[in-house]
């Protein structure tokens, strides 16, 4: 069992339940397991339940995974005042509300990165590369380097959205003076105001499953994962960045992204 595919089972097993102790919640993994092989463990009844399925060496693999989630919050020792202590665990309340997901949950990392490339196949390399330290500062309790590696990989998207916006444009000197505007455009913020204002000019064109909700999708989702990002990076804000904004904003970078995406692959067949 190898640690991306044993986190992924963990986290099925935490939903399914049937465990209260960390032994028994790697005996439930074990079941996800076989289930996950094609083999059906109500046919096969056994003293030893879901372990009869995990190979030498998956207990310490799961072990580990087990400890990370409690270390991320997920999980604590003990199960109540009368068993306060390991080998009992239990979900924490903020684990409860992860476990209700039903995919793309950030405490799986290779996880949310396959659900990521199949909503969004073809992901700039880049942005892949940001999301994963994202997701792996998320995971490790750094939550402002979480933002800050969000904010750039939405930064990365939104500059290829600008990109494609650019290329799609027909008339030369209007390309142009979008292009010079952009270009000494001295930040982020500024260089979206006017790509919207272009947009905006656009949008009527597009189909509706482009266009609908796209205010609060993409402006947004862009102004959260911003403002984050300017919270973690500047300490003189006093701002506080959270483990669950952190939590909402991986969640919504998935179709956040996914629309840029749809965005780009319009203006790349249509001239504006």
């Amino acid at each position: 069992m190898q640690m991306d595919e044993a986190r992924g089972f963990v986290m099925q097993a935490l939903r399914e339940g049937g465990w209260n102790q960390m032994l028994g919640l790697m005996s439930v993994v074990g079941l996800v397991k076989a289930r996950s092989q094609g083999i059906n463990p109500n046919l096969r009844p056994s003293y030893s339940g879901g372990k009869e399925y995990l190979a030498r060496g998956d207990e310490t693999i799961l072990s580990e995974v087990i400890w990370s989630l409690i270390i991320q919050g997920v999980l604590v020792p003990g199960l109540d005042d009368a068993n306060s202590t390991l080998p009992f665990i239990r979900l924490t309340e903020y684990g409860k509300r992860c476990v209700e997901e039903e995919r793309l949950l950030p405490h799986d990392p290779d996880g949310y990165l396959r659900e990521f490339q199949k909503f969004v196949p073809g992901a700039d390399v880049t942005i892949l590369e940001y999301l994963t330290e994202s997701l792996q500062c998320y995971i490790h309790g750094l939550h402002r380097a979480s933002a800050v590696m969000l904010g750039a990989a939405s930064e990365q998207a939104i500059l290829l959205l600008i990109d494609s916006c650019l290329d799609s444009i027909a008339d030369v000197q209007t390309r142009e003076r979008f292009k010079s505007d952009v270009d000494r455009a001295q930040s982020m913020f500024r260089k979206y105001e006017i790509f919207e204002k272009r947009f905006s000019t656009v949008k009527s064109g597009m189909p509706k499953d482009l266009t609908n909700n796209i205010d609060s999708l993409l402006r947004g989702v862009f102004d959260l994962i911003r403002n984050s990002r300017n919270d973690a990076g500047h300490p003189a804000s006093g701002a506080e960045v959270n483990r669950d904004a952190i939590y909402s904003h991986l969640k919504l970078f998935v179709p956040y992204c996914q629309r840029i995406y749809g965005l780009i692959g319009w203006f790349s067949t249509n001239r504006t």
